[in-house]
């Protein structure tokens, strides 16, 4: 699996960012991702988390998220979303896909 990890560390306009928010959504179920997690408030155990909302995408592979990140329809709404909120965006492969040594993958199931 690859993951999508937003970092929002401010939202400008509001209304905008909703707007955003509307169209993403059905973008990244048609290259097969899905939310995963949506936090305002996570846990901080150790360090600062200076952002105002983390989001978690999941999608089956690293192609898939490089699909509906550079499709012609998600470049569209790219404006929007720069316009609503002030972010940082990371994809990040888990160890299925990019193994590191002294490291095993999750087993199958786990965390479902």
């Amino acid at each position: 699996m690859t993951y999508v990890i937003v970092t929002i560390k401010q939202v400008k306009d509001s209304d905008t960012f909703q707007h955003y928010a509307r169209l993403v959504k059905p973008l990244i179920e048609r290259h097969g991702g899905r939310y995963l997690a949506i936090v305002r408030d996570p846990e901080i155990h150790d360090g600062q988390w200076p952002f105002v909302r983390t989001v978690i995408v999941g999608f089956p592979s690293v192609d898939a998220a490089h699909a509906w990140y550079d499709s012609p329809e998600y470049r569209e709404i790219i404006p929007p979303r720069q316009r609503g909120i002030d972010a940082n965006i990371v994809i990040v492969r888990d160890l299925a896909e990019l193994p590191v040594e002294g490291y095993a993958p999750p087993e199958k199931g786990w965390g479902a």
